[in-house]
């Protein structure tokens, strides 16, 4: 299902270097590109030049959702625990409801970070596994077949 590299499109490649003010080295702020998704399932990559080599995280990753209610106008969805230098794919919670499911996401860096390199992929293959909707159809047809079996076995019972 996700083997094929036309599915796959790129949707943020970022890089952030920590500020140095007298002598004290910033946080990275928060990385919150423009890129819109709209598909559940994506991958990401983060890496650091001066990362530690024996350190393993390397943040958070937060989804926001475009919502009609509140003064943000944005609600968070779900949040990921993210590992350095490891390739991670992850299939979001769908909302069919909220505005064709359009979402951002934002990254915050572990503070301690001198450099980071955020690359996203967003999964936009057809076959995007099953969500609540797709479940629910599949219970209905399977319902309605079970019905019409019922009413089948009945009459012939009535016949016997």
């Amino acid at each position: 299902m996700y083997s094929i590299a036309s599915e796959w499109k790129q949707v943020i490649n970022t890089s952030r270097t920590a500020i140095v003010k007298a002598g004290k080295t910033l946080p990275i702020a928060a990385i919150e590109p423009d890129a819109v998704l709209t598909h559940n399932t994506i991958a990401v990559y983060i890496t650091s030049t001066t990362a530690n080599p024996k350190w393993y995280k390397a943040g958070n990753l937060y989804q926001a959702f475009f919502v009609p209610f509140g003064t943000a106008g944005a609600a968070q969805g779900e949040q990921l625990r993210i590992v350095l230098n490891r390739y991670i794919i992850y299939r979001f919670t769908t909302f069919p409801s909220l505005d064709g499911n359009k979402y951002v996401l934002s990254y915050v860096p572990e503070s301690y970070f001198k450099d980071v390199k955020l690359q996203v992929w967003e999964y936009i293959g057809t076959s995007q596994g099953a969500t609540l909707d797709s479940l629910d159809k599949t219970a209905k047809v399977v319902l309605a077949k079970s019905t019409s079996l019922s009413a089948q076995v009945a009459k012939l019972l009535l016949k016997g």
